[in-house]
């Protein structure tokens, strides 16, 4: 892996780079005006704070204070290294790279190119003698066609202790590197590496982007204990946050609107062989919040479709209270007796499954149907409409929320008000607990700048190049005190004189913090001068952003002459306790007041705001 440091290339890319084409892909985002609205992939959210420029180049949430460009989208969400996701850019604009030297991958990059040649050795053993079984078992018992197996890249590692470890040897890989991907365990003695996977079906996992991140294996040996396995938390992969098959499913469930949610690797390789394509699977591990909101970046319908079995109910159950609780629509399929989703549609075909779709229930009719019938009899009445009404309470859609109490009324002969009753007190309930516990995604603090720092900043990014030059010849004039204001002042400054767009500040910022606080300040509104704001504003036919400029700037030095008023105020006191003379001080004191109304009377004063423009211009 190598690192690239070359400016130009950099700045090719980004430019031949949409950056709504490329978060589109990953988030499903709605034009509001000049920006686009979606819901954040970095933490979980009903109402969409997560915001992208095309003109900038950036995105910013704010909900959790993440921002940045394309490329810190690719690094942060796809958890690859720059130069890979300046490779992933490159490629995708047709822009070959040149090649440069030095630099260590980090630890994502090479689990991700482990994977990939593990997926390449475990693809070549199940075409081998050796993976004659697996290859029959995918074939006869699954009947996936050798297409299917292509697509999703289905393999098989064989029955030793050391198949896949000595393929990686011979390819160059160390075990210290290899563990890192979990594909390969230490012994506990020390004395050597052996293969996690072995005699066992492999499924990658892919990231909506196309990588392998991880793997599930299917025994096939039938006392074995563990059906599945699958891979552990790495560098690459964190359990309860990827979806199986949402790589060849995210089109199809943007297309159609809806995504099919199942539960194993196979139920939903039959699925998509049968042509229902918008199915993605939890493998692995039960329903998660991270997971659901992968799903809602690409639609806010899910229809769960588990197995028809007590355990295959109960996760039904679970997984519709978690969608309800993140704001989805939730519609439930109810399989017959001893099928799951891959039997199902194996011997009943596509259209028998897809009429089950069509006759999904929602969350009252599931549970009425479920519970009633339950073997264990205990289940009154009672406790089964508690139970739909604790489903209930977790939604936070006023009119979901309606539509769902008539039902239930209806069903069994309820007055609506002592269910709203229920409901109100269960909600009571949850917001004390809520309250005690101190939970809730908290939005990420913003560096604390001065008002007049901020509109400042906001200014630079967004005139055009004349009045920018303007700007940018007082900045050595002005006595920004704030460290970080002046760096990405400075910063902006710096890349707009190269001809580079706003998206480029990202990168030579210092810090996260400083990186997310500029994207944040790149998508505010002014604060401050905003007595001129209607005359200003992009969509005015006459903006004039000459008097915001001058009220700007002077806003910046008023800031700037009550800290130094503050400041000998303290000099002044320290000096009279001493009993040393203040007259220095008293007469700077006196020229800052001055000072201070001259530019305050300014401040308020059309036509002395032009002057002042005017001065600024011709100095």
């Amino acid at each position: 892996m190598t690192r690239f440091n070359s400016d130009s290339v950099v700045e090719t890319v980004r430019q031949a780079t949409d950056i709504v084409d490329i978060i589109s892909q990953y988030v499903r985002l709605q034009k509001r005006g000049k920006n686009y609205l979606g819901l954040c992939p970095f933490h979980t959210e009903k109402t969409p704070s997560f915001t992208v420029n095309r003109e900038k180049g950036l995105y910013h949430c704010f909900g959790c204070g993440v921002g940045g460009n394309v490329f810190t989208f690719l690094t942060q969400y796809e958890r690859i290294s720059f130069g890979e996701a300046l490779r992933q850019l490159a490629a995708r604009a047709n822009i070959s790279l040149p090649s440069f030297s030095g630099g260590k991958q980090n630890e994502v990059d090479e689990v991700l190119e482990i994977n990939n040649t593990a997926a390449g050795y475990y693809t070549d053993m199940l075409h081998s003698n050796e993976g004659a079984a697996a290859l029959s078992y995918l074939r006869e018992k699954r009947q996936f066609t050798d297409e299917t197996i292509e697509k999703f890249k289905l393999g098989y590692a064989p029955d030793r202790w050391d198949g896949l470890l000595n393929f990686l040897r011979r390819k160059g890989i160390n075990e210290k590197d290899a563990e890192k991907s979990g594909l390969i365990l230490g012994r506990q003695d020390g004395s050597g590496y052996y293969d996690r996977f072995r005699a066992r079906v492999m499924f990658p996992v892919h990231s909506p982007s196309g990588r392998i991140i991880a793997f599930g294996g299917r025994t096939l040996k039938e006392d074995e204990k563990a059906k599945y396995i699958n891979s552990p938390e790495t560098a690459a992969y964190t359990k309860g946050r990827t979806l199986f098959g949402i790589f060849q499913a995210k089109d199809v469930i943007i297309e159609k609107d809806a995504a099919i949610l199942v539960e194993g690797y196979a139920d939903l390789i039959a699925l998509h062989q049968s042509g229902i394509k918008n199915a993605v699977a939890s493998s692995g591990t039960a329903l998660t919040a991270e997971q659901i909101q992968y799903i809602s970046r690409y639609t806010q319908n899910v229809y769960l479709v588990y197995d028809a079995d007590t355990a295959g109910q109960d996760a039904t159950l679970r997984g519709s209270d978690i969608l309800l609780e993140q704001g989805m629509n939730v519609y439930i399929v109810e399989l017959p007796s001893g099928e799951d989703p891959d039997t199902f549609v194996l011997s009943r075909g596509n259209e028998e499954f897809m009429k089950l779709i069509r006759d999904a229930m929602n969350i009252v009719e599931f549970k009425a149907s479920l519970l009633t019938r339950r073997a264990d009899s205990s289940r009154n009445q009672i406790s089964i409409i508690q139970s739909i009404v604790e489903s209930l309470s977790k939604i936070n859609d006023a009119i979901k929320v309606n539509l769902y109490v008539k039902d239930l009324a209806n069903k069994f002969g309820l007055r609506e008000e002592s269910i709203y009753q229920e409901l109100r007190r269960r909600k009571s309930s949850q917001h004390r607990i809520v309250g005690q516990s101190g939970g809730g995604i908290q939005k990420a603090s913003s560096l604390r700048l001065a008002t007049a720092d901020r509109d400042l900043i906001s200014l630079l990014l967004n005139v055009d190049e004349s009045l920018f030059e303007v700007i940018a010849n007082q900045i050595d004039k002005l006595e920004i005190l704030n460290p970080i204001s002046k760096e990405i002042i400075g910063k902006i400054i710096d890349a707009r004189r190269s001809g580079n767009a706003p998206s480029a500040v990202i990168d030579e910022l210092s810090t996260e913090e400083v990186r997310k606080s500029f994207a944040e300040l790149a998508f505010a509104a002014p604060q401050r001068s905003k007595v001129w704001w209607e005359e200003i504003r992009p969509e005015s036919e006459t903006p004039n952003y000459l008097k915001w400029i001058a009220q700007l700037l002077i806003s910046f030095e008023l800031e700037q002459i009550e800290q130094e008023l503050k400041l000998l105020n303290s000099k002044t006191t320290d000096a009279e306790k001493k009993s040393l003379p203040t007259d220095d001080f008293d007469q700077q004191y006196q020229e800052l007041v001055n000072r201070k109304q001259i530019l305050s009377q300014t401040y308020r004063d059309k036509e002395l705001l032009e002057q002042y423009f005017d001065n600024l211009r011709n100095s």
